[in-house]
């Protein structure tokens, strides 16, 4: 009799430890999950969701507001605890926060820009209009909401998700709070979190959404309203800010934003059953670095581990056992590879279509990745004439998917500015201003000045009659005063003024190579031409000039401009030098033929070989001194257009018609930005390319510390040339151009 009842009593405690929520009585009450904003403090949501889960309580409703909207609605889908903390961890939220555009993605325009401009401001009357919501567009965001939310972007009933979600936006047309309980999700998140002044408000119909927390930052009212009698917060508002903290526009904004919703916030603190406050002193809606995510989710963990016992007395108040433990819905499961029936471009035409298709290697009919399909965002926004790009991904009954993508017209104009400061010119500034027109054939129009010791502008019209094909017409001028050094000692000063006009064709072939030609015409004005004593002697006539035909090949796949961790970067042109389109002084034309090539071998996650050659060869009789080869200095073409970097020196050295160097750099990556670079680098040059091995020849070596900023590149290098009795110093902190 005693073994029986023992087995009745095990069926009991197996039956009632391993009961369904869908088994619990339905009168039990309905718990709502309220998740506050605060932009990177959200990461705590991360933590304190371990805490709950592991408490063993049922979430019937989920609500969020701006980063509470993200971790909400992603938790709604069936993403546990664990998997959002192994997606925070594992992003690039400095790129993700940004419209940036990765360098591999770029062309080659972009990637000369990426190289200059530290600032980029748009000023036409359409961009205008969005920057007064925000500066960011959230492109990058976007595209991560969308892969975070497969499955899930056709327009949908969030009350029909395995968790029913709500999120807040505020209706700024309107002056009224805007609740999402319905539509595309990832687009609903994006709303929730467009931040006055950071993120371009999100335009639905006749809508213009902003972040939620403007009014209502801790929704618990929305909460109730859906059906909840147990409200269980976790709220990441920074207490009020006292007057001496209020010092910069980001703390006052942030203040303004919570001031203006406290009154909800109140009545809404008052209807929170179990209060989970996380303590984010010390960090910002801003604190996206790796630390700080992970000191954020430990908080949120430790915040609502005070709250345990109040966590487990809910059971209680909502009518479970003591020992019961939720079955969640089925975890999300991430997908890479998906199978597409059909791709559709709103707005493109098919020989654009295919194109896109080809570079990105999207098929029709066939499994593609999903990195493909975002990175064809980027693609188009860098390569053709969008500004903007969405996509989503729509499954049929027979669980393939149509990929369709949104495509918006660039028209808009920008201001681009580049600064540098070194011990050279002092100060240096370039200006650029660039604007797309509305013609038939997308085109553009851009203005460049530069303002410093050696100054210059440059005026260009641009056609773009397919992607990555470019028809310009183009004037430069500069003024340049330049002294030559021979055999490591001044020979000559030359002051003149450079003009050139050119008309070019320009088409990339494949990823990261574009092939281009043209025909320039070149006039140089002398002002004044000083020599040294005792060298050579050149006379130039007073004005000189060129007819020349030229044609170019690049090939760039660094990942960065600037300290690149892996790639190769490659250059090679020939010109053919006239003076009346046929010949050059009554006789055959002189060329030109130049080439380098620069590299990265990685050989550990630190160290790094950068082997790299360059070269210019001139064939011909009666080169003119303002053709001849000249080196110096880190930077390709800093005084004129074919001007040599040499390591060494920075200083202009004249040398012959043939000229080889051949260098190699050791760089040591210290922490995330810190580098040390060690140069050496040796130079060949002769009167004709033959006898090159048995001439004239030079040796340069540097040692340079860099740090990769936000200013662009910080370098200060000691450098030395056989060709010199003593030790050079060059600081630089900016863009090279």
């Amino acid at each position: 009799m005693m073994k029986h009842i023992l087995l009745i009593l095990a069926g009991v405690l197996t039956f009632t430890t391993g009961m369904r929520a869908e088994n619990l009585p339905s009168e039990r009450k309905k718990v709502g999950l309220v998740l506050s904003g605060g932009g990177a403090k959200g990461m705590a949501h991360i933590g304190a969701l371990k805490v709950i889960e592991k408490a063993g309580l049922p979430i019937d409703y989920v609500v969020g507001t701006s980063m509470g909207s993200i971790i909400g609605g992603l938790y709604a889908i069936g993403y546990t605890p664990e998997q959002m903390d192994s997606v925070v961890r594992n992003q690039d939220w400095q790129f993700l926060l940004s419209d940036g555009i990765l360098r591999e993605n770029q062309n080659m325009t972009e990637r000369e820009a990426d190289g200059k401009f530290v600032i980029s401001v748009p000023f036409s009357k359409s961009v205008i209009q969005d920057v007064t919501g925000g500066v960011i567009k959230g492109h990058n965001i976007a595209n991560l909401f969308s892969e975070l939310t497969l499955g899930y972007h056709d327009s949908i009933n969030f009350n029909k998700l395995p968790i029913p979600f709500a999120c807040v936006s505020e209706n700024i047309a309107s002056g009224k709070e805007y609740v999402f309980h319905e539509g595309v999700l990832a687009t609903a998140m994006r709303a929730s979190m467009a931040i006055p002044g950071v993120f371009t408000p999100v335009r639905l119909d006749s809508m213009v959404l902003i972040d939620g927390g403007v009014t209502n930052n801790y929704p618990v009212n929305i909460a109730r309203q859906m059906g909840a009698d147990i409200i269980i917060g976790v709220d990441v508002q920074s207490p009020m800010k006292p007057a001496d903290e209020l010092d910069n526009a980001g703390t006052i904004l942030g203040q303004l934003i919570d001031l203006m919703g406290q009154d909800q916030y109140m009545k809404n603190l008052k209807e929170t059953n179990v209060h989970i406050k996380v303590n984010v002193k010390g960090y910002s809606a801003a604190s996206f670095n790796h630390t700080a995510i992970d000191s954020l989710i430990i908080r949120g963990e430790e915040a609502a581990t005070h709250q345990w016992e109040a966590l487990l007395n809910l059971k209680n108040e909502i009518g479970i056992p003591d020992n019961y433990q939720p079955v969640r819905p089925h975890p999300y499961e991430s997908v890479d590879w998906i199978m597409v029936k059909n791709i559709h471009f709103n707005g493109l035409d098919e020989k654009d279509k295919q194109w896109i298709m080809k570079r990105c290697d999207l098929i029709e009919n066939g499994f593609n990745h999903i990195s493909l399909i975002e990175e064809a965002t980027s693609i188009i926004r860098a390569n053709t004439n969008y500004s903007s790009v969405t996509y989503n991904l729509v499954q049929n009954d027979k669980g393939e998917y149509n990929l369709n993508y949104t495509l918006n017209k660039k028209q808009e104009s920008r201001i681009n500015i580049g600064i540098r400061f070194d011990s050279e010119e002092i100060a240096t500034l370039l200006i650029n201003a660039r604007t797309t027109l509305n013609t038939e054939l997308p085109s553009y129009i851009s203005g460049t000045a530069r303002l410093g010791k050696r100054y210059g502008a440059k005026l260009a019209y641009g056609i773009e009659p397919s992607p990555l094909t470019t028809l310009s017409l183009s004037y430069q001028f500069r003024l340049n005063d330049i002294d030559y050094h021979q055999d490591g000692k001044r020979s000559f000063n030359s002051t003149f003024r450079h003009h050139i006009a050119e008309i070019s064709y320009h088409n990339v072939w494949l990823r990261n190579m574009q092939f281009g030609m043209g025909t320039r015409y070149e006039l140089y004005g002398y002002d004044k031409f000083l020599h040294v004593e005792g060298t050579p002697t050149y006379n130039p006539q007073k004005r000189e000039h060129f007819f020349s035909y030229y044609a170019t090949l690049h090939y760039d796949s660094f990942d960065k401009a600037y300290f690149p961790s892996r790639g190769v970067k490659m250059h090679g042109s020939y010109t053919l030098y006239t003076d009346n389109f046929m010949e050059y002084e009554n006789g055959t034309p002189f060329s030109g033929v130049q080439g380098s090539i620069e590299s990265v071998i990685p050989v550990t996650r630190r160290f790094s070989i950068l082997p790299s050659v360059h070269g210019r060869f001139l064939f011909g009789k009666n080169i003119p001194y303002s053709k001849m080869n000249i080196m110096g200095g880190d930077i390709m073409e800093k005084y004129l257009p074919y001007q040599l970097p040499f390591a060494g020196t920075t200083r202009v050295e004249l040398m012959d018609n043939s000229l080889l160097i051949g260098g190699i750099k050791l760089r040591q990556r210290m922490g995330s930005i810190h580098y040390l670079t060690l140069t050496g680098n040796y130079a060949l040059s002769s009167h004709k390319i033959k006898n090159i091995l048995r001439e004239d020849s030079m040796f340069g070596c540097a040692i340079t510390y860099g740090m990769d900023s936000m200013f662009g590149p910080l370098e200060a290098t000691f450098n030395y040339t056989n060709h010199s009795d003593k030790v050079g110093f060059y600081i630089n902190l900016g863009y090279k151009f």
